[in-house]
């Protein structure tokens, strides 16, 4: 690996300076990454978080406490709505 670095370390020009027109010392050099590599990193789009109204709120809770009464898990109750289900604990506990 150490020889491969160094070849890409070679074929690179260095940064010269404009005034004395020497080359620039890199102190740290990253290894690129190839092409393939970039689009397995599988990043996926930002998703913008929706704000809920409150009456959607509403609705979400009556639906938690519903659920919690006819024994379901959070779980359950989290993939029906769609929700986490640290939000659904939330909701459990909001007054």
């Amino acid at each position: 690996m150490a020889v491969k670095a160094r070849k890409k370390l070679r074929a690179k020009a260095p940064a010269k300076s404009t005034k004395t027109k020497k080359p620039i010392a890199v102190k740290s050099v990253k290894p690129t990454k190839s092409a393939a590599a970039k689009k397995t990193a599988g990043k996926k789009p930002a998703r913008k978080a929706a704000r809920r109204s409150s009456a959607d709120v509403a609705k979400l809770r009556k639906a938690v406490i519903a659920g919690s009464r006819a024994k379901k898990s959070a779980d359950v109750i989290a993939k029906e709505l769609g929700i986490s289900k640290a939000y659904v604990y939330a909701l459990k506990r909001k007054p």
